[in-house]
């Protein structure tokens, strides 16, 4: 039998700091001080308590500018190039 590993899903989350009642298509729910609320990517929100929070999400790395990064690598390269040239 083949193994199946649910897709990672990227949500936004606060943790809540008073109670509040969210409406949601799934009806209305209830957060707790301490739960969390999460945001999914296409805007539904809902409460989720900080036990299965924490056991079924880890923080993400933040985003990266790769443009940035690989501008700044070839930059560096070319000064590199040229210093390596002028030695010769």
């Amino acid at each position: 039998m083949a193994k199946y590993r649910r897709k990672p899903i990227i949500v936004d989350a606060v943790k809540i700091t008073r109670e509040m009642t969210i409406n949601s298509s799934k009806g209305t729910l209830k957060g707790e001080p301490g739960d969390y609320l999460v945001t999914e990517l296409n805007g539904e929100q809902y409460p989720c308590s900080a036990k299965e929070f924490e056991n079924n999400y880890v923080p993400t790395k933040s985003w990266i500018d790769v443009k940035g990064v690989i501008k700044r690598s070839f930059k560096k390269l070319k000064i590199k190039t040229k210093e390596i040239v002028a030695k010769s």
